[in-house]
């Protein structure tokens, strides 16, 4: 989604700067390919038009009435074409069906207060209207599509941020995210760009190209975050980031100037050491691209307090436990909590379920005598989501040292007799009779 819309509005840019048939069609297949990858990009149709009136306004004196109508048939040419070519990625599966015949779940496409009133069949605000006969010029499943994400919204999802839990999202969510998600180099390349634009000269072009590139950046921006049903996935508003990151690279302009001062050999040097910085942060934690967090959070290990689910924990990393319990035949898992969409057996993990906790069922004490859960002696492997999930269930072990990790989502631990005792009177829990016979294991430290 973000390569084919920055490529959508870049073809869209050069049709601007060349309003001829081949750049429309060229930008009608780049949309419409944009378009098949993320709904969010939806919002194109309504900004690429606007652009275009705005980027020729200050011509309107100089364009004849017979240049407005041939550019605007271009436009509007283009634009159906990239509809046929969204219809041809579904087959063209129910196209053209009429509005009324759809069965809703939104409150937006049902006219119902609440989507709790909404009757499981479905419904449907526009039928017994004029609007209602109107052929839809989309694929049945790709409307519904919209219709199911838009009910995620509606309903809200728990959403986690600063070690909060809350019912919904937070407007500021995404930028929260890129703020601790993006290398802060990167940060410092954006603030020379800045910085260049309004105090250096040679840095921009004119402010109708700044605009077909910053345009759908804050467009894109506004409409994600104004998405407040819920805030989990910071990938969101990754089509975002292609604009940033290409306007930012205007500094590059000081290696190609002739003359080159003081101020601007400066500016140079900032920008490398920036990009150095950048690249090296990123580098220096893969391949755990995902879990990546910058310094100002203390990366990738300090990032779970800020932020969890598919920011930093997706599963990932199981195939790397696989490869630490190889490589510690003598440890044998009395536990494990793994946050994946598939069974950890088939990458050859036991699925071992937590004593006081089964992580397939509900949850289910064995000893009833305890309130709450609390830790027992043992080898246990936990991805960070339910370290620091909202029912707390596994929240004792934030009191307990890892001895090694399977890339940044996994936590393994060897807790001692001593070790759960200590954990259980700081909880306020009876404590477990017996000696600790036990000995630490030979786990790495520093994670795998």
């Amino acid at each position: 989604a973000a390569a084919m819309g920055v490529g959508a509005v870049y073809c869209f840019g050069r049709w601007l700067q060349r309003p001829y048939w081949v750049e429309a069609m060229i930008g009608a297949a780049t949309l419409g390919l944009a378009e098949l990858c993320k709904f969010t990009l939806l919002v194109l149709y309504a900004l690429l038009p606007l652009i275009w009136a705005i980027y020729r306004w200050p011509e309107r004196k100089t364009m004849q009435r017979l240049d407005w109508l041939r550019q605007g048939g271009m436009l509007s040419a283009s634009l159906l074409v990239s509809l046929c070519i969204v219809n041809c990625g579904y087959m063209f599966e129910d196209t053209l069906m009429p509005l009324e015949d759809f069965r809703f779940q939104t409150t937006m496409f049902t006219g119902y207060r609440s989507v709790q009133d909404i009757p499981p069949e479905g419904a449907n605000r526009f039928m017994g209207t004029w609007l209602g006969k109107v052929p839809v010029p989309l694929p049945a499943n790709m409307v519904q599509g919209i219709d199911t994400q838009r009910f995620d919204f509606e309903r809200g999802v728990p959403s986690y941020l600063r070690d909060e839990w809350a019912d919904r999202g937070w407007w500021y969510y995404y930028l929260y995210a890129l703020a601790i998600k993006i290398p802060l180099g990167t940060w410092c390349l954006m603030l020379l760009a800045i910085g260049t634009s309004i105090f250096g000269g040679g840095y921009s072009v004119s402010w109708r190209d700044e605009m077909v590139m910053l345009a759908p950046l804050f467009v894109l921006l506004v409409f994600v975050s104004s998405q407040t049903g819920f805030a989990v996935h910071s990938r969101y508003v990754i089509p975002v980031l292609p604009f940033l990151f290409v306007w930012t690279s205007k500094i590059a302009r000081v290696f190609r100037m002739r003359s080159v001062s003081r101020c601007q050999l400066a500016i140079g040097g900032m920008a490398l050491f920036a990009l150095v910085w950048s690249v090296g942060s990123s580098a220096a934690v893969y391949p755990h691209s995902l879990s990546y967090f910058n310094e100002l959070v203390g990366g990738p290990k300090g990032g779970p307090k800020y932020l969890l689910d598919s920011n930093i924990d997706w599963g990932q990393d199981l195939l790397y436990l696989k490869d630490w319990l190889d490589g510690h035949s003598e440890v044998k898992l009395d536990g494990l909590a793994y946050w994946g969409s598939f069974p950890a057996t088939l990458a050859g993990v036991p699925n071992t379920p937590f004593p006081d906790r089964n992580p397939n069922t509900e949850y289910r004490r064995c000893d009833r005598s305890e309130s709450q859960p609390a830790p027992r002696p043992g080898w246990y492997a936990v991805s960070v989501n339910y370290l620091y999930e909202r029912s707390g269930q596994y929240r004792y072990f934030l009191r307990l040292e890892p001895t090694a990790m399977a890339g940044y989502s996994i936590y393994i631990y060897h807790i001692t007799l001593d070790e759960a005792n200590r954990v259980r009177r700081e909880m306020g829990i009876a404590e477990l009779p017996g000696a600790d016979k036990g000995k630490r294991g030979t786990g790495d430290e520093h994670g795998y």
